[in-house]
């Protein structure tokens, strides 16, 4: 393996290092994102469910109303009924009476109902309240292992940034500009292994003699996806 080989390789790992610690800390606050979303998420759904559980009693309530309503016109018809003057107006009463009973009925079992889908949307309320206070201790623990691991990753950073500054020093300067504007394009794929005679980034063949050119020493860039190659250590 030549010099320049050696060198490449070992830059091509520490910039794979770099990228991957520096993926490693960017992900932490978009898991943070993620964990606030998700609390936001349960935090609506349970709004939801309180809302739901207010509309039921409203309607509970107002049928109540008018299920009072009802009583109190029974109750007074029947009043009338006993001091009903004919018998076409004791038929009259009579009538709006059962009628009155049947619409009373009817309300019953609405509120009856009502108020049963009250108890099924608190149960769901208190499973959403669960689901909320779950979310929040996820996101908390999510907040601590990140601001934990933060301090670890940014001493690993600094160090292999200055290995990776380190190991770019053989640059000649011919190749240096170069170098720099495919790292910023392309980070740690800014260099590419040559195996089985083709590039390692786009996969074009090399002919024998860039091959053995790479095996001199010589600095290459591919021509097709313009890759700083180095030939495998394998």
């Amino acid at each position: 393996m030549s010099e320049t080989t050696a060198a490449l390789s070992h830059l091509h790992q520490l910039r794979q290092d770099l990228q991957r610690v520096t993926e490693r800390k960017e992900q932490g606050p978009r898991r943070i994102t993620a964990k606030q979303a998700y609390v936001a998420k349960r935090k609506q759904e349970l709004e939801t469910a309180r809302q739901r559980v207010k509309q039921l009693r409203h309607s509970a309530d107002q049928k109540n109303l008018q299920l009072k309503t009802h009583e109190a016109k029974i109750a007074d018809l029947k009043a009338k009924l006993n001091a009903a003057a004919s018998n076409r107006e004791y038929d009259i009463l009579r009538g709006q009476i059962e009628a009155d009973t049947m619409a009373k009925s009817v309300l019953e079992d609405e509120i009856l109902e009502t108020l049963e889908q009250v108890d099924e949307a608190q149960a769901a309320t208190r499973d959403a309240e669960q689901h909320v206070a779950a979310a929040e201790e996820e996101l908390k623990k999510t907040s601590e292992g990140v601001a934990a691991e933060l301090p670890g990753l940014d001493a690993e950073l600094v160090a292999l940034q200055e290995k990776v500054g380190a190991a770019e020093r053989f640059l000649p300067a011919n190749v240096i500009d170069t170098y720099r504007r495919l790292v910023e394009a392309f980070g740690a794929d800014a260099l590419a292994p040559v195996e089985s005679k083709a590039c390692g980034s786009c996969y074009v063949g090399l002919t024998m003699q860039q091959i053995l050119e790479l095996k001199t020493g010589k600095l290459l860039f591919c021509k097709s996806c313009g890759r700083l190659m180095y030939l495998s250590p394998e």
